[in-house]
């Protein structure tokens, strides 16, 4: 999915989403008041919580996928452009513990450069889901519906809709929580989960984009494929000192209207992380790859799959002038050998993100990915050295620089780089990071977010750098 028709799927700059969210909001914001103004009134059967937040970006993109300002016609990944996002939340909980959630979002756009046509809106279901924090005669927990989940550090499960940006990120779930005394293992948690996430978003509550003319109304494209999942992932703080996970994810990627999924992918994968001694921090995760690409018509194998990935971390921070922390970081993930004859080669290395196409490591390199593999944030064929100096300026602001030397683990065939040529090698280039963030309050909050991309010759005739500026404004209720 091009930039282009993700920007096609976006919000309208208008006023229409975000007076209805509003006026939702005062109408249950004063039922809620009138409910409770006699201090002895017994608890009501129903427990309401309300929710309501507004984020406001401004985002700046340069030479994303070309790495040259140059050149003629306009690049895809150039913008200069607004977003704000609104999202009403409700949550009921009865007196017995069970809880029923929902969530609406819509977000809008303004664009300034290119100068487009105002974009159409819509309103999203983003969250709604039944909490069973006890199953009668069970134990275990049990959530069913839309819902955000997230393990580790986002490494394989957190993004469930990747080409829906930052707007949402829930997976279409059922989520079975129990403790690891059923099995022996104290201070453990484990979740089974199963996952149903189509590429069309079908509950779209209301937009006024009319791309089927004989259904009237169009679905949000959220994803490149439709995917099913389901796994197993136990959290453990007994075995060694700091938390201890293991999981198990078993996925099928499949193309719209076709009989048989493209990719069957097995991922197992370890991660730790805790304290160690001089006052060190860590982290570390692993994860091995095994399945099958195959042919979506006949599904017949045509590749069988094997890759790998991790990343590790320590950091330490040091009671000085504010507060510095120093942090030296790896990531490895493997990518395909392209040399070899495609009719001949049997196996295919590449690494294969799961459900984390979001930009973890940064903001700007997730749109380069795309001249290599065509989905955006496709993590794959990557090494990165990295090193932060995290500063404490103010009790209420933190600024950092990051540092990323990066590398490919082979060279690739893409848009940027075809066909190789003498002098092309695995350096991918240099990568510079700038943050602040503030916390204003616990309701208000900031962050500016300015980021250089220095290509290297993994590249075709790298010219230019590239850049990526946003700000943002949080305000939430």
């Amino acid at each position: 999915m091009s930039l282009r028709d993700q920007r096609r799927t976006g919000c309208r700059w208008g006023l229409r989403p975000t007076l209805l969210l509003l006026g939702a909001l005062l109408v249950m914001s004063g039922g809620a008041s009138a409910a409770g103004t006699t201090d002895q009134a017994p608890r009501p059967p129903v427990d309401l919580d309300l929710g309501f937040d507004t984020r406001v970006r401004e985002v700046t993109r340069r030479n994303l996928l070309d790495f040259d300002s140059d050149t003629n016609g306009r690049i895809e990944s150039d913008a200069h452009f607004f977003r704000v996002r609104h999202r009403l939340a409700a949550t009921f909980k009865l007196r017995g513990g069970i809880s029923f959630a929902t969530r609406f979002t819509t977000e809008w756009r303004k664009y300034l450069d290119p100068d487009v046509s105002p974009q159409k809106h819509e309103v999203i279901l983003d969250r709604a889901y039944v909490d069973l924090p006890k199953v009668p005669g069970l134990p275990l927990a049990l959530r069913v519906g839309r819902q955000d989940i997230i393990r580790g550090e986002g490494f394989v499960l957190l993004e469930g809709g990747p080409c829906d940006g930052s707007r949402s990120i829930y997976h279409n779930a059922v989520l079975v929580t129990m403790g690891g005394d059923v099995f022996g293992l104290r201070d453990s948690k484990i979740d089974l989960f199963a996952i149903r996430n189509p590429a069309l978003d079908q509950f779209v509550v209301a937009n006024d984009r009319v791309d089927d003319p004989e259904v009237g109304r169009s679905d949000a494209r959220i994803n490149d494929y439709d995917e099913t999942a389901f796994g197993v992932y136990l959290q453990n703080q007994s075995l060694f000192s700091g938390q201890n996970d293991l999981y198990y994810i078993y996925k099928e990627e499949e193309l719209e209207n076709k009989p048989e999924p493209e990719v069957k992918l097995s991922t197992i994968g370890t991660r730790s992380s805790g304290d160690l001694p001089w006052e060190l921090k860590y982290a570390a995760e692993a994860a091995y790859q095994f399945g099958q690409w195959q042919d979506s018509d006949t599904g017949e194998k045509i590749w069988d799959i094997r890759a790998y990935g991790g990343y590790g971390w320590v950091s330490r921070s040091f009671l000085a002038m504010y507060k510095p922390t120093i942090k030296l970081g790896a990531v490895y993930l493997s990518g395909d050998d392209l040399s070899n004859d495609l009719e001949s080669d049997e196996t295919y290395e590449g690494w294969n993100p799961v459900f984390s196409r979001w930009p973890k490591w940064s903001e700007l390199y997730i749109y380069t990915l795309i001249a290599e593999s065509a989905p955006v944030a496709k993590w794959n064929n990557l090494i990165s050295l990295n090193a932060q100096l995290s500063l404490q300026i103010h009790p209420k602001a933190a600024v950092s620089y990051t540092y990323h030397k990066l590398r490919a683990p082979e060279l690739a065939s893409s848009s940027l780089c075809i066909p190789p040529e003498p002098g092309m090698d695995k350096d991918r280039g240099d990568l510079h990071a700038w943050k602040i963030t503030a916390n204003f309050s616990e309701k208000v909050s900031a962050h500016f977010v300015a980021e250089r991309f220095a290509p290297g010759k993994f590249y075709w005739k790298p010219q230019d750098d590239a850049y990526f500026l946003r700000w943002e404004l949080m305000i939430r209720k």
